[in-house]
């Protein structure tokens, strides 16, 4: 369930306001609105805090593959320490990658500068003394054949097309008559030779930046414990500079007979404020600081007993309408095994849409049960579990949520494929009379391919009228006082309209006519669900949206047909699954009644395995799409919340 939520101002002394958050968080019930916030403080621990983690991440990616997983000792260090030693290694990836700068600026040097040989520059730069200016450059063969006669110039080397040449003047200044397309060349800094040489050294030293990164394994754990408080610092500077400063103006703190040395109590479910001196004369204005939360309603009296212990002010109301309120959840034991999975999807309901958890453990179980389609497959999933869970037990731990919900998963599947008689894709003839007679005979592997096919498609149909109705059932609990209980029993009536339709036209034209009844579901439903579906304040208010609406209304008999064939994606995956059990198992049989037993043992785990994880895959598509699209669509849950988290140690 949902639980409800209370809205918080909270209203303390400026002055107080740190002392006031700390006491807050170690009461851990109040999940604050944060708002936009900058400090120095901030600002410096946000810098530190990715420093931190910069740090952390080298050492992980430089330690050696092999190298040992637990130190000897626990290294205990200051936060300066620390921060020095995270400063070392960052110097060290600084000075990595200037290395890897200039080893890449010196091969750019090598190729521009290898075409005109291994000279020295400091050679050239020596006639200068005497009065000679060499200015060395190229130019395309035919510009340089007709460089006019008063450029003196010395041909170097050339080809077909390019000839490098120095020119020789008496002065430093180039010739104003060249052509356009003349390159000078930039002297280097070193020879050629030099360049070569210093390149090799550098690419020797580079891996002993990364090498010496590595060596500091010891400081992980220090690193990883140290971003955690540099977090929940951040946090608490985040909270404390976005809270709102509301200077008190000495007229209104004289009518409400407040002074500057004021007490805020909290009393109920209002603000008050008590008054309180203590003989000082200060006449300094008064600063207050707000606040703004919300808390389970459930906790709101220890909030107002903590309140009024340190005076602080506070109003609770219940959250208005547009209130962005975060959603706390409740569940029993069971449907708490949903848990890892919502985890893992971040999937969270609205605080005002309905906790449909229970429903979404029970069909995503079935769903499971039916992609997975064989017991031998559950029976793995189940021994797997089991063992998790033996081993949380032993070390007097509390089996992990995640194991208990594969147990439950795995129980499902093996009772889903006795009833089908699937076992690893072995074929009927092979099964035991015993395990064939545990079996379904409408879904049952021995039943003939075509009749079983078609059980098990109108099963699945079935599946998702009884799902997307229970969807509307949902909302019209929810809104039993007002007449759009009225458009939800007309999508009922299409919902069972067009299951009828879809039978018809998947499985049977025969057994399922579309017939007056038929029709009549289909239209009376739509009618029902044009007129009341966006019922508010009257009929005519609603007929008026829902023709404004006009083309989504008609779309959405299609969508209802849509969503009831959409379920048929369980037998077809399922289908396929077995498919590529029974087909692995062709493959290795040859070979396991032969000297090549090892490679059919091989290929079988192999095949299994693969099969496996294309069926996890196929129930994160599928059987997670057919829970948080078409059954949420028809609950109306749009999964628009975010989490409960309330400010804490």
């Amino acid at each position: 369930m949902i639980l409800p939520m209370k809205k918080l101002t909270l209203l303390v002394l400026d002055s107080q306001k740190k002392a006031a958050l700390k006491t807050l968080r170690n009461f851990g019930a109040v999940h604050i609105e944060k708002e936009t916030a900058s400090s120095d403080t901030l600002t410096e621990l946000q810098n530190t805090y990715t420093r931190v983690q910069q740090a952390e991440a080298l050492i992980t990616e430089s330690q050696p593959k092999k190298a040992e997983k637990a130190q000897t000792e626990t290294l205990t260090l200051s936060r300066n320490d620390l921060l020095q030693a995270v400063d070392e290694i960052l110097d060290l990836k600084d000075q990595e990658s200037n290395t890897r700068a200039a080893i890449n600026k010196l091969t750019g040097d090598i190729e521009a500068y290898n075409a005109w040989g291994d000279f020295e520059p400091k050679d050239i730069h020596s006639f200068e003394e005497n009065g000679i200016y060499l200015t060395m450059g190229e130019l395309p063969e035919k510009s340089y054949t007709a460089l006019p006669e008063t450029i003196k110039t010395v041909r170097l080397a050339g080809g077909k097309k390019t000839v490098r040449f120095a020119i020789v003047s008496e002065t430093a200044d180039v010739p104003a008559d060249l052509p356009s397309d003349f390159s000078p060349l930039i002297l280097p800094d070193m020879r050629l030779s030099a360049m070569h040489t210093e390149r090799e050294r550098l690419q020797k030293q580079l891996p002993s930046f990364k090498a010496k990164i590595g060596t500091r394994t010891e400081l992980l754990a220090p690193l990883k414990a140290e971003a955690k408080k540099l977090a929940k610092e951040i946090e608490f500077e985040t909270v404390r500079a976005g809270m709102e400063v509301i200077p008190l103006e000495e007229d209104t703190a004289a009518a409400s007979g407040i002074d500057s040395s004021v007490t805020l109590a909290a009393s109920g479910n209002t603000a008050n404020a008590a008054n309180g001196t203590t003989g000082t004369a200060a006449k300094e204005p008064i600063r207050l600081a707000r606040l703004s939360g919300y808390i389970l309603a459930e906790k709101q009296a220890d909030f107002a007993g903590l309140a009024k212990a340190n005076g602080w002010a506070f109003i609770s109301d219940d959250p208005a309408e547009e209130d962005a309120v975060p959603t706390a959840m409740r569940h029993n034991r069971f449907v708490q095994l949903l848990t890892p999975l919502t985890d893992f999807l971040g999937t969270v309901p609205g605080y005002r849409e309905p906790d449909i958890s229970l429903w979404f453990l029970l069909f995503f179980g079935i769903f499971f049960a039916m992609i997975f389609g064989d017991a031998g497959y559950g029976g793995i999933l189940v021994i797997l579990s089991l063992i998790g869970i033996v081993k949380a037990k032993a070390k007097e731990q509390p089996a992990p949520l995640a194991m208990q919900m594969f147990l439950y998963l795995g129980v499902l599947t093996v009772i889903w494929g006795t009833a089908t008689c699937n076992w690893f894709g072995i074929s009927v003839e092979y099964i035991p009379a015993w395990l064939k007679n545990l079996s379904v005979p409408a879904i049952s592997n021995v039943t003939e391919e075509s009749i079983r096919n078609a059980n098990l498609m109108q099963f699945c149909f079935t599946l998702g009228l009884i799902q997307l109705t229970i969807g509307h059932i949902i909302s019209i609990v929810r809104n039993i006082r007002s007449p759009q209980i009225l458009g939800h029993i007309g999508s009922i009536a299409m919902l069972c309209g067009m299951y009828v339709v879809v039978l018809s036209l998947v499985v049977s034209a025969e057994r399922y006519q579309i017939n007056q009844p038929v029709m009549i579901a289909v239209g009376g439903g739509f009618a029902l669900n044009f007129i009341f579906s966006n019922y508010q304040t009257g009929i005519g208010q609603s007929i008026v949206d829902s023709l404004k609406n006009i083309i989504t209304m008609f779309l959405g008999v299609v969508n209802v047909f849509a969503d009831i064939m959409s379920y048929i994606r369980l037998w077809a995956v399922g289908l396929a699954g077995s498919a590529i059990s029974a087909t692995v198992n062709q493959m290795a049989g040859p070979a396991l009644g032969s000297f090549l037993i090892f490679l059919g043992v091989l290929l079988l785990f192999f095949g299994h395995g693969l099969n496996y994880i294309m069926n996890v895959l196929s129930v994160i598509v599928h059987g997670v799409r057919l829970n948080t699209l078409e059954f949420s669509n028809h609950v109306g849950l749009t999964w628009a919340g975010f989490k409960y988290e309330p400010f804490a140690e």
